[in-house]
């Protein structure tokens, strides 16, 4: 069987079949020629759906058709054939076919097939999906409950068409008391235990006559809050000072596991509510990494009275020393040239890159730092740091401009999504040299902290984890690119790149 498909119009699909499968000795060929507007499939609700219609035009007599006569009605179940020529020259015309749907009373959902058939040819068949009347409310007012210390007896109200159940889903100081089942309007009955401890959560689920999830009520007792923002605290080398939010709605105190860690200080031993804890520190000159555990308690009144304890651990890193690394003869072939020019490097003075001039890598996350001489007043000096999904983070030493500018690229994403970094201009002489420096640390589940630094001048900084960036996660790789080429209109700039360092990230285990 032959098939030859030509176009209706934007939303519609020609089939012209040529039936030879079936044709005996001598029998000619017949051809159908089914064209039609229809969508794959319609979702309507239980009551008041909207009827849609079907464009159908055919050389021979056609149907369309329900599976579902008895709850679906069609204007026009069938047609004559119109004049192949027309036909074929998409100009025939066509017969609208109005499908309108009854209410469906029934609880259940249900499905129905339209079928546009002309001849032997079927040319599509419509799924339609039909709400059911089954419905269960619970009021917002009620999906989020606050229970007391001392518990007590909490109602969910269900308003349902439907068998229902209700069961608790997390927390096992809380039970049904009354109405684990029910069949159309009803109440929930949970009781909650006295809580002498800590503040607390649970949840119960009201599920439909299907056994499926409706809703999750969550349920918060009152108790003892101490929640500090994390289990860790970190600091820099030559940090002086760091601090750790806590949620809190009681008096709470901050001492040290040990008093021989004697290389930071606790600013805040004592707080009440939300608050922070805040410590100071000496310069780490050591060669490992600092480690010591800091304990908050809340305040008690009465001795056996409920006591939280948390334990939150601190650490303060070392000074890792950089790797300089001068493009050299030995380490340009570590890179890839991918521009017109191939940068070429001079014993004594650097790396010399002529417009236009670029090298790539791939690279670790840790600190880079790039020493830049002898830029052309027009020389355009560019940095990329490149990820997946055409996330590209640069930077650009702009003398003609003075400043260093700043861009976002990804390929999914709006230039609403970018981060906004302004450009940075404090630079005191821009003929002398520019060191630039682009610093990845770890940061949350998994993302990176961007710090940007001109001459040692921080210029900016953002997290991975916000807008375009989120797929630059901490241990990716980095396609990292370095570069120079002219400002518009101009020609013949360039730039010495003297030498980069690398500085390995701190491992925190």
């Amino acid at each position: 069987m032959k098939k030859i498909i030509h176009i209706f119009c934007a939303a519609a699909v020609l089939l012209t079949v040529l039936a030879g499968c079936q044709k005996k000795a001598g029998e000619a060929v017949k051809t159908v020629d089914l064209r039609y507007r229809a969508n794959d499939s319609y979702d309507l609700p239980n009551t008041g759906a909207q009827a849609f219609t079907i464009l159908v035009a055919s050389t021979d007599p056609w149907t369309v058709t329900s599976a579902h006569p008895d709850w679906c009605y069609i204007s026009q179940e069938q047609g004559e054939g119109s004049d192949p020529e027309l036909v074929h020259v998409g100009q025939a015309t066509a017969t609208t076919v109005r499908v309108q749907y009854y209410d469906n009373t029934d609880l259940d959902d249900r499905s129905d097939i339209i079928t546009i058939q002309s001849d032997y040819w079927v040319g599509k068949e419509i799924v339609v999906n039909q709400k059911g009347s089954a419905f269960l409310f619970i009021p917002d007012a009620e999906m989020s409950m606050d229970v007391v210390k001392a518990g007590g007896d909490y109602l969910i109200h269900i308003t349902s068409n439907q068998n229902w159940s209700a069961q608790v889903t997390d927390g096992s100081w809380l039970s049904i008391a009354d109405g684990a089942s029910g069949e159309g309007d009803g109440v929930v009955t949970v009781a909650a235990e006295v809580n002498a401890e800590e503040l607390r959560y649970g949840e119960v689920t009201v599920s439909d006559r299907h056994n499926v999830a409706v809703a999750k009520i969550l349920f918060t007792q009152d108790g003892v809050q101490l929640v500090p923002a994390g289990d860790e605290l970190r600091a820099g080398y030559d940090q002086l000072s760091s601090e750790l939010e806590v949620t809190s709605n009681t008096k709470w105190a901050v001492e040290k596991a040990s008093e021989g860690d004697d290389w930071f200080t606790i600013l805040t031993p004592t707080g009440e509510g939300d608050g922070k804890i805040q410590l100071s520190f000496t310069q780490n000159d050591g060669d490992a990494l600092r480690r010591a555990d800091i304990i908050v308690k809340n305040v008690i009144d009465n001795p056996g009275d409920y006591q939280v304890e948390k334990t939150i651990v601190v650490k303060q890193a070392y000074k890792i020393d950089p790797v300089r690394k001068e493009f050299d003869n030995d380490e340009l072939t570590l890179w890839k040239s991918d521009w017109a020019n191939a940068p070429v490097y001079t014993k004594g003075t650097g790396t010399l890159f002529t417009a236009k001039a670029r090298l790539n890598r791939s690279m670790s996350f840790g600190t880079y730092t790039f020493r830049w001489s002898n830029i052309s007043d027009m020389a355009y000096v560019r940095h990329w740091f490149c990820f997946s999904d055409g996330i590209e983070i640069k930077a650009n030493i702009r003398p003609g401009s003075q400043k260093v500018a700043f861009e976002f690229n990804a390929s999914s994403s709006g230039a609403s999504d970018k981060p906004s970094i302004s450009s940075f201009t404090n630079v005191e002489d821009w003929t002398a040299p520019i060191e630039f420096t682009c610093k990845f640390d770890p940061s949350g589940a998994n993302f990176c902290h961007v710090t940007f630094l001109v001459n040692g001048v921080e210029a900016g900084s953002f997290d991975t984890s916000e807008k375009i960036l989120h797929t630059v996660t901490w241990g990716s790789s980095i396609n990292m690119y370095v570069g120079v080429q002219d400002e518009e209109g101009q020609t013949g700039n360039s730039a010495v790149c003297e030498w980069y360092e690398y500085v390995a990230p701190m491992n925190w285990e």
